[in-house]
């Protein structure tokens, strides 16, 4: 990409919003620096200032970030979307690997990691912090089975869950049976339960 960057940060709160931009803003590389703190916003941005990189946060309050990103991606596949977690997990990195997401970084990384993100993004390359999917950190879940957790959280039973995904009440069957494994729960209720606590899935964003 030749030029200077316009970035779009996509975040509900709104100090980290503002701390960001503070913090980017001095930096010569960038042209402009938008956010937006809802879906609407972050939409209704992309299709009037055309940014070159979405920094977008995955837990926010009312909406899903997952869901954003596919959104976005479905209507502009070639945009560039950084990932800004709290907390990394091994099944959200590949999630986000697997729906599009150029790189995913935490909010604790600091000024020089965060830039290094986003010169490698523009760049046309992928940034996927080492130690956001260290093996001892990971629950070893599958892409899809985290998708079925999260979507468990939403109260769909087994039928509904083969609608959602276009799969036999069998292979839904199977994957429950490996989260329930992994885990370590005996049955829907505690893998949502589970999936709260450890932050794979959250009431604002999935009930």
């Amino acid at each position: 990409m030749d030029g200077k960057i316009r970035l779009l940060i996509v975040d509900d709160h709104a100090m980290v919003r503002e701390g960001l931009e503070a913090m980017l803003s001095v930096d010569t590389r960038f042209e402009s620096i938008l956010t937006a703190s809802s879906r609407e916003e972050t939409m209704e941005i992309l299709a009037r200032a055309s940014p070159h990189l979405v920094l977008l946060d995955l837990r926010m309050p009312g909406f899903d970030g997952f869901n954003v990103l596919e959104t976005v991606l479905g209507r502009w596949p070639s945009m560039r979307v950084l990932i800004l977690s709290a907390g990394a997990t091994g099944p959200e990195v590949r999630l986000a690997r697997s729906k599009g997401a150029r790189g995913y970084i935490c909010k604790s990384a600091g000024r020089a990691a965060l830039l290094e993100a986003i010169d490698t993004v523009i760049d046309g390359r992928t940034f996927f912090e080492d130690g956001a999917a260290r093996e001892e950190d990971d629950l070893t879940l599958s892409a899809r089975e985290l998708e079925v957790l999260r979507h468990l959280g939403r109260s769909l039973s087994a039928d509904e869950l083969g609608v959602v995904f276009g799969i036999s009440k069998h292979t839904v069957k199977s994957h429950l049976k490996a989260i329930f494994m992994k885990l370590g729960v005996a049955g829907q209720a505690e893998a949502v339960t589970r999936g709260y606590e450890m932050g794979l899935i959250t009431v604002e964003k999935d009930r």
